[in-house]
């Protein structure tokens, strides 16, 4: 398995296709593998490196709350380490966040960039949900057992409470119309990965925040949103629209903050659409 060494850890990452290099940077919570119904369309044309985010996926945990500033600090490591310069950043939710700082600290190393269901600007109410996420959680995910880690290795014998907490944040997360096979998924993928630092994560990037910084980003950049996206909601991705000089907005109708997923096909063919575009 592909792994780069960074300041006390590694990143695991994937590679597949050949050409201009795109790295795809999930949500929080998230790895890699929330990009499977991107990279086999997406590689096609391009060399598509999937990465885990320090503290999710087979990438070193977290040791304490980090920083969205770190978090792009390591994403430079890494592609110094794999010789990549000059990409296409794709952020989704959390990697948003990551690809816009990254973009503000080394503009010339950004070729364009992508933001999938995210947000530059403050979001009041962040703060309050993932502490009320986080305590409900603890209370279903983690009094019948001892340590998260039984937990992951016996995944078959959640409690009831415990599934069907997963079952309604999950559903927040998703349109109604959102295909079963997706919902059945991301079930079965939170079920066996447990987060077991979620609360370090969220300190990680509730307050980060980018504002009138947005405006020295000079990369073209495209901005997807779900219409019915209830934890980053549309209304930010317009923020991003007037403050980033040269971006374009899609607004996807009947999605929500899995649109990446929702809707593979519609998000799939607007990056190759938007990148062809370019030149890239």
């Amino acid at each position: 398995m592909p792994f780069v060494e960074i300041e006390d850890g590694r990143i695991y990452y994937e590679s597949h296709g050949k050409g201009l290099p795109l790295v795809l940077i999930h949500g929080a919570w998230a790895s890699h593998e929330w990009w499977r119904w991107q990279v086999p369309a997406l590689s096609r044309h391009y060399r598509v490196l999937s990465l885990d985010v320090r503290g999710h996926g087979k990438s070193s945990p977290l040791k304490a709350a980090s920083s969205v500033e770190d978090f792009a600090a390591d994403l430079q490591v890494f592609l110094e380490k794999i010789e990549t310069r000059e990409v296409v950043l794709v952020g989704w939710s959390m990697g948003g966040l990551i690809s816009m700082q990254y973009c503000l600290n080394y503009p010339s190393e950004v070729k364009a960039l992508i933001l999938i269901a995210t947000r530059g600007h403050r979001n009041p109410f962040l703060k309050f949900h993932i502490i009320q996420q986080y305590l409900q959680a603890r209370l279903s995910l983690f009094t019948a057992f001892s340590s998260p880690r039984q937990y992951y290795r016996e995944p078959e014998k959640f409690p009831s409470e415990t599934r069907d907490w997963l079952a309604m944040e999950v559903r927040k997360m998703l349109s109604p119309t959102a295909p079963k096979e997706v919902f059945d998924w991301i079930m079965a993928d939170f079920a066996n990965n447990p987060r077991e630092n979620y609360f370090r994560v969220a300190r990680s990037i509730w307050n980060w925040r980018a504002d009138n910084s947005l405006r020295d980003i000079k990369a073209p950049t495209l901005i997807m949103v779900g219409e019915n996206d209830t934890m980053t909601p549309p209304r930010f991705s317009r923020l991003l629209n007037a403050a980033i000089p040269d971006s374009r907005l899609i607004i996807v109708g009947k999605a929500s903050h899995y649109l990446a997923l929702e809707q593979p096909e519609r998000v799939n063919g607007e990056i190759i659409e938007f990148l062809k575009g370019l030149g890239y």
